[in-house]
């Protein structure tokens, strides 16, 4: 996929449905929420586009040792929900906004423990040099975006909260296992993707 057409898809990402996403925040809706903020961040690695990726530290109170994209709650000085996905990249990354073209976030996503989380899609035409706070992350890793955006290569897992289960994705790759909100954010733009494909 070349810049344009990369550029293009993410312009007009959020524009397009997601089923899946739909079906597990109705489980969750209904109880109080705090904004929250994620960098779905795609560097150019390697000669091709790839997902970064962090690994939680076993020490986190919440989710630990889970693969997660970079970010967090939203801060009272945050301008937007762009600059929260920014700043915990930074804080937990070491990579810099400066890095970064975004563009509009994702509709959000509910999670069990009261957080709306917004993909926000990021791109890098580098592979920008990464220092991570290891207070927060074991390791950051890459996953490649052709491998992100083929369906068929994840798998189902039941999701259960408050007496109901949906099936929901995960995404084996090498030793990670990709699961939770991290792969319904992938399988979502990986069907997002399909859709803008379709319109040509």
């Amino acid at each position: 996929m070349t810049h344009a057409e990369l550029t293009r898809f993410f312009r007009h990402a959020a524009d397009y449905p997601a089923a899946t996403r739909n079906l597990r925040n109705a489980l969750i809706n209904g109880i109080e929420m705090h904004e929250a903020a994620v960098l779905l961040a795609v560097v150019f690695r390697e000669r091709q586009w790839q997902v970064l990726l962090t690994r939680r530290t076993a020490t986190l109170p919440h989710h630990p040792g889970q693969v997660a994209f970079a970010g967090g709650r939203r801060d009272d000085s945050d301008t937007d929900l762009t600059h929260t996905a920014l700043r915990e990249t930074a804080e937990e990354t070491g990579i810099t906004a400066g890095y970064w073209q975004t563009f509009p976030p994702l509709p959000p996503y509910f999670t069990p423990s009261g957080y709306t989380v917004s993909p926000v899609p990021a791109l890098s035409t580098t592979n920008p040099p990464v220092y991570p706070n290891a207070d927060e992350v074991d390791e950051v890793f890459y996953l490649p975006l052709d491998f992100a955006l083929d369906k068929k290569l994840y798998r189902r897992r039941d999701f259960s909260h408050n007496g109901q289960t949906i099936s929901t994705p995960f995404l084996p790759y090498l030793h990670y296992d990709i699961w939770g909100m991290t792969a319904m954010i992938l399988y979502d733009l990986a069907e997002r993707y399909e859709q803008h494909r379709g319109r040509g």
